[in-house]
């Protein structure tokens, strides 16, 4: 039997917890023998840092059902924390707390056992010393500051899933469900793995997490210059935009400007440029049944094609796939032409 060991954070996602506890109960249904005797292949249990209950973000509370200490699994899954999200101010102190689970993580990295992160989870990880020479993915939304925590590490925050052997992080809370696929496929089979997804009615792959991204601005930092720069940007996108003009607004010189600017946001101005006018496509998108030329036009580009590239490279699918996926317009009922008898 496969033990399992699913560690809940403090101001956690509380459904994902229970949803892994959920999804390995399902792998153990699904892998019955009909008219066979019953043995379970996973043996699934919660625990926390400090082996008391942890109340979730939505304040549901999370029983640990057993203690770590002397808990040995064979995989352990770090669960979500929305404190790196929503208040990435304060994960100096959030993290602390979580210090007394970092020995137990990395005992259980030095005797082999399987480690994997879900959404934030990353964080811990990383904290603990587990991500040192291995790729991470996080939550899209809490991408920059880990990259401003952990500049060190190799952080993949486009993508939902990233194996590096003994390592696995899923990105986005939901990503549970991509994650739990994948370590049944890995650790059983194929085939029960594509039983849980027809059970669960799951989408069996995904593989980004660009289609999700949507941009709510890089805002936290101190600069009210480039505050001014940015405040203009997002106004004015859609019009012909020079970055001179740009530097000027936030009365800066070019070269000053643009270094202020990436290290203010993250981005150059140029990407920062486009990003807010994919974002603006993608609105119109999902609210509008504008033609995709039109809707190019009105976000501030000429050359269609070049447009239709750079959309499909940030967003990993393209227009006509993205609107397919999430516009909430109900297409134009088509009805039958009516004909009218000749006199």
């Amino acid at each position: 039997m496969i033990q399992v060991a699913v560690l809940a954070l403090p101001q956690c996602h509380a459904s994902g917890i229970h949803g892994v506890m959920d999804f390995f109960a399902t792998a153990n249904y699904c892998a019955q023998v009909p008219g066979g005797r019953h043995e379970a292949l996973f043996d699934c249990q919660i625990v926390t840092a400090d082996n008391r209950p942890v109340t979730g973000y939505s304040g549901a509370l999370v029983v640990p059902t057993m203690a770590h200490d002397g808990f040995a699994p064979d995989v352990i899954v770090v669960g979500s924390g929305v404190e790196a999200i929503v208040s990435p101010r304060r994960l100096d102190r959030y993290l602390a707390q979580l210090r007394s689970a970092h020995g137990w993580l990395r005992a259980a990295f030095e005797r082999g056992a399987l480690i994997a992160s879900v959404c934030t989870g990353s964080f811990v990880l990383a904290d603990a010393g587990l991500l040192r020479g291995q790729v991470a993915t996080t939550h899209w939304r809490a991408a920059q500051a880990f990259r401003q925590r952990y500049p060190e590490l190799r952080l993949a925050a486009d993508q939902l899933l990233v194996d590096n052997g003994q390592i696995i992080c899923a990105g986005g809370a939901t990503a549970f469900v991509d994650l739990c696929l994948y370590l049944v496929e890995r650790l059983s089979s194929a085939a029960l793995a594509l039983a849980c997804s027809k059970l669960l009615v799951l989408d069996h792959r995904r593989g980004e997490q660009t289609p999700y991204m949507s941009r709510y601005g890089h805002r936290s930092h101190p600069d009210d210059a480039i505050h001014k720069a940015q405040d203009w940007l997002e106004r004015q996108f859609a019009g012909p935009v020079t970055i001179d003009e740009v530097a000027a607004i936030a009365g800066l010189g070019d070269r000053t400007f643009k270094r202020r600017f990436k290290d203010a946001t993250g981005e150059t101005p140029l990407a920062y440029l486009q990003q807010l006018r994919i974002e603006a496509a993608k609105q119109l998108l999902e609210s509008s049944r504008e033609q995709t030329s039109q809707i190019i036009w009105q976000v501030g580009y000429e050359d269609a094609s070049s447009f239709r590239r750079l959309f499909k490279r940030t967003v990993g699918c393209t227009m006509e796939q993205y609107r397919k996926r999430f516009s909430y317009v109900a297409p134009l009922e088509r009805h039958p032409s009516a004909t009218v008898d000749a006199p």
